[in-house]
Formats: C-alpha cells, structure tokens, sequence
C-alpha cells in the first residue's frame, strides 16, 4: 500500500511536468532589446511576469508587471496581479463566485461574468471572445480579432509557417490598444508586436 502510494504520487508528478508550458520573449523596442516578458503555464495555474526598462528623450522608463492565474478549462477562476506602469501602480485581486467574478483594482471592487478570459495570449481561445480583462487594472474591454492570414515567420533562427491576428481593445468606442500575435501550426504562442507612439515592442521567442 505504502508504495502503491509513492508511485501515484510520482506519476502525478511526472505528469504535471509534462504539461508544463513556458514562453519566454525577448522585448525590442527600436532594434534594441529593453526586457523580458514569460508565460507560463503549468495544469490549471499561469504566470505572466514582465520586466522593462528603456530611454526616450533623455527619460527613462519602467514597466513590471507580475500576474498568477488560476483557470477552470478557459474560464479565470482567480488572479493576483501588481504592475508599476512608470510610477502608476495597480494592485488586481479577483475571484469566481457562484455565477460571478468579483474582482478590485486598487480597492475598486466589480462584477463581471462568471467566465472570462484575460489577455491570456498563450491561449489561442481568447481569439474566440468578445471581451477579454486586462490583468494591469481590471479594465473589461470589448476586443475586435482579425484574421490577418498565415505567413512565413523567423522564430529561433528557423523560417516556420504561422498565423498572424490582430486584438484591438476598445473601451467606450475609443481604441485602448492593439496587439498582433502570431501563432505556429500547433497553435502555440511564437511572437506578439504592440505599436507605441515611439516605435513597436517586438516580442521575440527565445
């Protein structure tokens, strides 16, 4: 009996390694590498961790961004998360309540629906939804997915046949941001670019 345990115990273990999933990028803004920024997912738990730093006009800036996630299949089932933006701080707590998610962003409390997605861009599902939450403030933004079409891509070193869409978040009518991902034939996660008023980030796979 006493082994019998062990051994289930290490195959369970065994089998959470193997669907561990990580994304590690390089983030380049103007031909220049200026962070990280990792996903990771590991049975029903995500880690998005990102870290940036760079110089624009004799200014500098930051971003760090650390958010954990737990999931039920495709729906968010909690999540923790706390971002500097350069200064601005935002604390997000959230849970799954019954036929809800309550979720605060520096202490400001709402209700959405019981399932949602964040930008979980590992997922390729978020490209099947309408609304997704931002995981820096909580916001709950209407998105727009377009198809852009398959393309050829360089990914470490190697030219492979992807996906590319676009996400463009709005709030209220007014564009927030747009994002373009990029997706290789076993709908894994292989590249993002978001446009800023001082160049594209460019997430490269590492």
């Amino acid at each position: 009996m006493k082994y019998s345990f062990i051994l289930t115990l290490l195959l369970s273990l065994f089998s959470s390694n193997l669907i561990a999933k990580e994304w590690s990028f390089d983030v380049i803004l103007n031909d220049e590498i200026i962070g990280k920024h990792s996903f990771k997912q590991v049975g029903n738990e995500s880690h998005s961790l990102a870290e940036f730093k760079f110089n624009f006009m004799f200014m500098n800036f930051s971003y760090e961004h650390d958010s954990k996630e737990t999931w039920n299949e495709n729906c968010l089932k909690s999540i923790v998360s706390k971002t500097n933006d350069d200064g601005d701080l935002f604390n997000v707590e959230g849970d799954k309540d019954n036929n809800k998610f309550e979720v605060s962003s520096n202490g400001i409390e709402k209700i959405l629906p019981e399932c949602i997605m964040t930008f979980a861009y590992w997922n390729p599902k978020i490209l099947l939804q309408k609304k997704l939450m931002n995981s820096q403030d909580a916001e709950w933004l209407d998105v727009a997915i377009k198809d852009i079409g398959s393309e050829i891509k360089k990914v470490r070193g190697q030219e492979i046949s992807t996906q590319h869409y676009t996400i463009q978040a709005n709030k209220d009518g007014e564009e927030v941001f747009i994002i373009d991902v990029w997706y290789d034939d076993n709908t894994s996660l292989v590249g993002l670019k978001s446009p800023t008023p001082i160049g594209d980030l460019i997430y490269k796979l590492i």
